[in-house]
């Protein structure tokens, strides 16, 4: 999926700075093949991008011939993407302020941590469950991300071969927490799910594309919306 970064870079250019945040590095063959563009035609682009200090090269030697030129996201580059953190941080800190005595007795760190998260996914459902509607999956799932975004939920759409998967930047791995999380149980995938009312599964650490800290591959996505899961089941 391409996107306008940050309305500032737009169109090819803007489609390699999302190439380069997914990817640790690529080369202009890598981008061409990606683009579907001649390497010429990435080569000028990436000119530009040089030029303004959002991309950065390296040479690489593999093997006889010439150096490999490599592409990466320099820190400017990066500063290009949406960063919401306002928003979430603001609700973090309303669900601390509202932990009574009888809520932090005899909690350590995690646990606090684990029931502000809850608390706060659980307050995103109430407003935002009734709002996501759509008989198919794939409108379900634009109508979520459009919300979660405002969020600072950073969530990017990835559907190939039948396959819907949400790359993200999530709720508790974003700030350190959780991250993909035991038995790929996170309060991320619980929101997912509950919102889109399908079965959603977090993917294995190793086909987490660089650059995101979760992911996440949504059901069946011809199955019938399913019951929201009760709050008591959700904590």
């Amino acid at each position: 999926m391409s996107r306008n970064v940050n309305g500032r870079v737009k169109g090819t250019r803007g489609q390699i700075l999302n190439i380069l945040r997914r990817s640790a590095a690529a080369s202009v063959d890598d981008l061409s093949d990606e683009l579907r563009l001649a390497g010429a035609t990435v080569r000028r682009h990436l000119d530009v991008l040089l030029r303004d200090d959002f991309v950065a090269v390296s040479q690489v030697r593999g093997g006889a011939g010439r150096p490999r030129q490599i592409f990466s996201l320099t820190e400017k580059g990066g500063e290009l993407f949406p960063h919401h953190y306002v928003r979430i941080t603001q609700r973090l800190l309303e669900e601390i302020m509202t932990l009574t005595p009888g809520d932090t007795a005899e909690r350590d760190g995690n646990q606090l941590a684990e029931l502000v998260f809850s608390k706060m996914c659980e307050r995103l459902f109430d407003e935002y469950g009734s709002r996501i509607i759509g008989d198919r999956i794939e409108d379900r799932v634009a109508l979520m991300l459009t919300l979660l975004e405002d969020e600072g939920l950073d969530f990017e759409l990835e559907h190939t071969d039948g396959v819907l998967r949400l790359l993200g930047r999530g709720l508790c791995a974003r700030i350190g927490y959780g991250s993909i999380g035991t038995n790929g149980v996170t309060h991320d995938r619980k929101l997912l799910e509950r919102l889109l009312g399908v079965p959603v599964k977090a993917l294995p650490v190793e086909e987490v594309p660089h650059d995101f800290l979760c992911g996440f591959e949504v059901g069946d996505l011809t199955s019938e919306r399913i019951d929201a899961v009760a709050p008591a089941e959700y904590h």
